[in-house]
């Protein structure tokens, strides 16, 4: 018996690493692609957005997963200019925020897609995601793969193209008006023009949710200015056009500009005020970008900041902080250096 029992030991560990082995397998392994969206299937009437205010919001906020299977591969670009004025009447001139950012969304087939952003001050990003492997680079830097439970890509690429339903929100709900119908990038399209905003009361969130927990029990300044920022916001005056698909009820164009101001705390300081310009341009419906895996470098290794402190932090001689380690890598900080 005695002899068994290192046996029956090391049979045990065996299973037990083939079952972690198993299981990292999955967890870290390519995402299968989704099925269809029930949203997408939904028929939409493009020339009804005028008269129906809630069809006008479920245009004009339709997500990218959505206008995907609707348009299928196509070629999305949107630009984004807007100026910060606080207390332009003060004595000393008050204070501007500027930023202009370009982004560029090239969809192809099965849920891939390439979208890259930058801004006027260097910087920006670039993800490829690509047979359910993503790719993830800085404005200069080399292509990084990450792994795919610590990449939100849907997310990523809501954000990157949220001009439109971000000046809706900001309008309060545009109220539209229809300009003609036309063509446009060889599609058929309805032009709205901008009538005016308001067009929907705010909507309350139905749902039972705790309420929200904030350390110190205050939200930090810069949350609390977002926070501000939606429950103060007034249009001033907003203009521009629309375009939607007459085929696929899709949002493909816009050309929104506005002003709107945000009043100060507790009435005594000087109101904010908010110049936006919004473009939107769709072009390439139904061709397939042809999208290619990138040039990868893998993440350098370096030590590990919890398992060996002194080294990461470079207190033994000759060792500089968050250099290279010459030691092989144990396989979970293979793990999580991938990621990061």
């Amino acid at each position: 018996m005695r002899r068994l029992a290192p046996l029956l030991f090391l049979f045990a560990l065996s299973c037990r690493r083939s079952e972690d082995q198993a299981a990292k397998q999955r967890i870290f392994s390519p995402e299968e692609p989704l099925g269809t969206l029930a949203e997408a299937k939904e028929p939409l009437d493009a020339r009804s957005l005028a008269e129906d205010a809630q069809l006008a919001h479920r245009v004009l906020h339709m997500p990218q997963a959505e206008i995907e299977q609707r348009l299928g591969p196509h070629r999305a670009q949107t630009r984004v200019q807007f100026a910060w004025f606080r207390g332009p009447g003060l004595k000393d001139g008050g204070s501007e925020v500027s930023l202009s950012e370009e982004t560029t969304l090239l969809q192809g087939p099965g849920g891939d897609f390439d979208v890259r952003l930058s801004n006027d001050r260097n910087q920006g990003f670039e993800l490829v995601w690509l047979k359910g492997e993503a790719f993830v680079k800085s404005l200069y830097g080399p292509f990084r793969k990450r792994r795919t439970d610590r990449t939100d890509v849907g997310r990523i690429r809501e954000q990157a193209l949220s001009a439109l339903p971000t000046f809706d929100r900001m309008g309060r709900g545009l109220k539209l008006k229809v300009v003609n119908e036309s063509v446009a990038e060889g599609r058929r399209v309805v032009r709205y023009g901008v009538a005016g905003w308001g067009g929907r009361a705010a909507g309350k969130d139905e749902r039972e949710l705790p309420p929200v927990q904030y350390p110190g029990n205050a939200p930090d300044p810069d949350t609390a200015r977002r926070l501000e920022l939606w429950e103060k916001e007034e249009p001033v005056s907003i203009s521009g056009t629309i375009l939607v698909d007459i085929e696929t009820g899709a949002p493909l164009g816009c050309d929104l500009k506005g002003h709107f101001k945000v009043a100060g705390s507790s009435g005594a300081g000087p109101n904010a005020e908010l110049d936006l310009h919004s473009v939107l341009i769709t072009q390439a419906v139904g061709k397939n970008p042809g999208l290619q895996p990138p040039k990868w470098e893998p993440e350098p290794s370096v030590p590990h900041a919890v398992k060996d402190p002194l080294r990461f932090l470079g207190k033994e001689p000759g060792a500089t902080p968050g250099a290279p380690s010459a030691a092989e890598p144990e396989e979970e900080g293979d793990e999580e250096s991938e990621g990061r």
